[in-house]
């Protein structure tokens, strides 16, 4: 069994419906055309193949399979229109991320408010303001918090990718993801990258956060987590231990790291009588 160490496509979801739905009445695919560019896509170079694969399949994405077909709509996310526009003779033409980065912003609000309508009674003006963690550039510190590689894999032209092209790219890719795979992969994905996020707008339901005034209150010692990974690397699943004073105090288990973290967090609350 391996060790600790530091460090979906399943059935129609209601939302799914629900999205489709919204989407045909206000006529959305009048605006995008057909999902893929209605221009044959140039074939991508080796090397940037390879590093967009590899963007793809590394957790939370968790996308291993991308048709070569589909390459160009997830390059296209990854390139900001500095790029696009870079003057390069001869001329060389790139379609830039700005379409994509139009639908993965409506993509990705609608998934966040719809995850906060189902799992937290909260009125309007509170479930709004939790929203706002989709803004630019909260997007730009969770893809490098998060170490997402986002923010290396942008093409630009000129200038270090700024936060503002490290978020619309990030809603790029998520828009491309919607168009690949659909809307509950592309669920799957912003849910793993926000689970943490959005848990921690709920004082209650900051597990990790409470246990760490808890400990700190208490005097207890140090507070550490250890983790390990099982299953196929498109679809992992994380155990985390959590110890306080070199104790073993809660172990969870999730799809993603934090989601694991948080378990084990809620269960150590509990020995302790906090929970």
């Amino acid at each position: 069994m391996p060790s600790y160490r530091e460090e979906r496509q399943g059935a129609l979801h209601p939302t799914d419906m629900k999205f489709s739905t919204i989407w045909t009445r206000i006529n959305i695919a009048g605006l995008f055309g057909k999902r893929l560019s209605r221009r044959r896509p140039e074939p991508i170079a080796l090397d940037r193949e390879t590093e967009v694969r590899a963007l793809l399949a590394r957790p939370p994405f968790g996308i291993t399979d991308v048709a070569d077909s589909a390459l160009p709509l997830y390059d296209r996310a990854l390139t900001h229109r500095s790029y696009a526009n870079g003057g390069e003779y001869p001329a060389v033409t790139f379609e830039d991320n700005e379409r994509l980065e139009f639908l993965g912003n409506y993509v990705l609000d609608f998934v966040i408010a719809d995850h906060l309508y189902g799992e937290y009674d909260l009125p309007p003006g509170e479930m709004n303001r939790r929203l706002q963690v989709t803004r630019n550039t909260k997007l730009a510190e969770i893809v490098r918090r998060q170490g997402l590689g986002i923010d290396a894999a942008v093409r630009g032209h000129g200038q270090a990718p700024t936060d503002s092209i490290v978020a619309d790219a990030f809603e790029a890719l998520i828009g491309a993801i919607y168009l690949d795979r659909g809307l509950s992969v592309a669920r799957d994905v912003v849910l793993a990258i926000f689970e943490e996020e959005i848990a921690g707008c709920d004082t209650h339901r900051n597990y990790r956060g409470r246990l760490q005034e808890y400990v700190a209150r208490e005097n207890l010692g140090e507070l550490e987590y250890a983790f390990r990974q099982t299953g196929p690397g498109n679809c992992p699943v994380w155990a985390a231990r959590v110890t306080v004073g070199g104790v073993p105090s809660g172990e969870g288990r999730a799809k993603t790291k934090q989601g694991a973290a948080m378990l084990a967090a809620k269960e150590a609350l509990g020995r302790f009588g906090e929970g």
